[in-house]
């Protein structure tokens, strides 16, 4: 399938998808939603995909949302920004595909470019990129579930200094507080993110998808109940 405002490609048992402009800076529009829905819907129902690394062509990962999208205009999907399936409703199914997922930013991030990478279950950066979470500034509630996605990582009050104060963090920055994972050299990103997709590819599709859930419910009661929902997946990974 052609998209027109990314490219999916196949490295092995990864799945790279990249936003794509003209100008280079990626920047969201509700047509870019509904590609990103469909692409990664399409990677995730893949047998032969093991991770799926969501990053950027050009300068930029995603300067946030169009300045044209943000005034309320419509698409050329004859939808305004909110409407689509991307931000509407599809943060759950993101966040809950049963394979590894890496965001690798290529560039600077700004906005929902930051929020839909807190969706993934890794963040690679560059060097010196700037991520920022400038709601706040705009006048616009913050979306895709990242008022808890972000409090997860970098907890409640760092989260509240990031959206009520616009802030701006460089790639080192936001590693020092858990919101990037890693900081990669700028011609070793892609190579760094398909090693670790490729690494995830040696466990079952049916284990990864286990583990995954596992650890993403690890807030969700105390340890007793870690253990129970850990004998639970075995006795299903049994009888697969």
């Amino acid at each position: 399938m052609r998209y027109g405002t990314l490219t999916i490609a196949r490295h092995g048992a990864v799945a790279v998808i990249a936003l794509t402009s003209a100008d280079g800076m990626n920047c969201y529009t509700p047509e870019m939603g509904e590609d990103l829905v469909a692409a990664l819907r399409a990677a995730a129902a893949d047998e032969d995909v093991a991770a799926i690394v969501l990053t950027g062509n050009g300068r930029a990962f995603c300067a946030g949302a169009h300045r044209d999208v943000l005034t309320g205009a419509l698409g050329p999907s004859g939808l305004r920004i909110g409407q689509e399936a991307f931000i509407a409703s599809f943060a759950p199914e993101f966040a809950a595909i049963p394979k590894l997922t890496i965001a690798a930013f290529n560039g600077s991030a700004a906005g929902i470019g930051v929020t839909m990478s807190l969706l993934c279950d890794l963040r690679l950066a560059v060097p010196g990129a700037r991520l920022r979470l400038n709601f706040a500034e705009l006048g616009i509630m913050p979306g895709l579930g990242s008022t808890r996605t972000l409090a997860r990582l970098v907890g409640p009050a760092r989260a509240k200094t990031l959206l009520l104060c616009s802030q701006t963090l460089t790639s080192e920055e936001a590693a020092a507080i858990g919101l990037v994972d890693e900081v990669v050299p700028a011609d070793a990103l892609q190579d760094r993110a398909l090693a670790l997709g490729e690494a995830a590819a040696s466990a079952s599709r049916a284990l990864a998808a286990e583990i995954k859930a596992a650890v993403d419910a690890a807030n969700d009661g105390d340890l007793a109940t870690a253990l129970r929902r850990e004998a639970d997946a075995a006795q299903r990974l049994r009888g697969a």
